[in-house]
C-alpha cells in the first residue's frame, strides 16, 4: 500500500473562502517543566457540546488563555465520552461544526487551512459511495455573500499513523516528560512514515506527531483520480 501526503492545489481556478472557527477548542497548557503546551490541526467538527456543564472553559474567546496541566487533564477526561473513540485531545484541539461566512466559488475540496480539509457534499458522497472508510465530517454553519450558497463538509480526519524515526533530524528532542508536547519541526524534505503504525481501516488521516499533516492511502488518491475532482494534491511519501 502506497501512502501520500495531502496537500492543496495552489493553481486552483476557484475563488471560494471560508472565514470561520469552531465553537470550543481546549485551550492552551502552561506547563512547569517545558513553557507551555500548545497545538495545531486536530479536529472534530461533529462533536455537539451545547450540553456540555464545562463548555465554558472551551469557548473560542479563552483558546489564547492557558490553564494548568491539572485543569486541561480533567477537561479532556470529561471530554473523552463526547469525542471519537481514541482521539487524542491536545490543546488547540477544535470542537464542533465551524460557524462563520464563506464567499466565492468552490470546487471538489477547499483547504480553509494546510491542515483544514472541507469537501462539497457531491464530493463527500461520490467517495463514500466508492467505499472509503472512516470518511465524514459536519457541514459549516456557513452565511454565504451570494446566491446558491454550496453544502461544505468540513471533514473530520483522525490521528492514525506515525513518522519513522529514521527521518528524525539530529536535532530532534523528546517530547516533555510532564506534559507530553514538544517543539520539533516536521522533516518536510524527506518525511518516512512508520508501517507498523498506518491504519488499515482509514483511507485518511493524520500524523501522530504532526496532526496539521493529512495523510491518504493510495485507495483514496486512486478513488480521487477515478472520479476526477480537483484542487488537491498528493505527494508521495516513502513507508518503512
Amino acid at each position: 500500500m502506497k501512502f501520500y501526503e495531502v496537500r492543496e492545489d495552489a493553481d486552483t481556478q476557484h475563488t471560494g473562502t471560508i472565514d470561520g472557527v469552531s465553537p470550543w477548542c481546549i485551550p492552551s497548557v502552561a506547563c512547569a517543566l517545558c513553557g507551555g503546551h500548545g497545538g495545531l490541526g486536530e479536529a472534530y467538527s461533529t462533536v455537539d457540546l451545547s450540553g456540555f456543564p464545562e463548555r465554558g472553559l472551551l469557548e473560542e474567546a479563552r483558546s489564547l488563555e492557558e490553564i494548568s496541566l491539572e485543569t486541561y487533564q480533567e477537561l479532556c477526561e470529561l471530554l473523552r465520552p463526547r469525542v471519537p473513540a481514541g482521539a487524542p485531545l491536545v490543546p488547540g484541539t477544535q470542537l464542533g461544526p465551524v460557524t462563520g461566512k464563506s464567499s466565492g466559488r468552490f470546487g471538489d475540496f477547499y483547504f480553509q487551512a494546510p491542515w483544514a480539509l472541507w469537501a462539497s457534499r457531491e464530493t463527500l458522497e461520490k467517495l463514500q459511495a466508492s467505499g472509503m472508510r472512516g470518511l465524514h465530517g459536519a457541514p459549516g454553519d456557513l452565511r454565504y455573500r451570494g446566491k446558491h450558497p454550496p453544502e461544505l463538509f468540513d471533514l473530520e480526519i483522525q490521528v492514525r499513523g506515525s513518522l519513522h524515526p529514521s527521518c528524525y533530524p539530529s536535532s530532534w528532542q523528546a517530547p516533555c516528560s510532564r506534559c507530553g508536547s514538544h517543539r520539533n519541526s516536521y522533516p518536510a524534505e524527506a518525511p518516512v512514515l512508520d508501517g507498523t503504525t498506518l491504519p488499515e481501516d482509514g483511507d485518511l488521516f493524520r500524523l501522530r506527531e504532526f496532526e496539521t499533516i493529512i495523510i491518504a492511502n493510495e485507495r483514496f488518491v486512486d478513488a480521487v483520480k477515478r472520479l476526477q475532482l480537483g484542487d488537491i494534491l498528493f505527494r508521495e511519501l516513502l513507508v518503512r
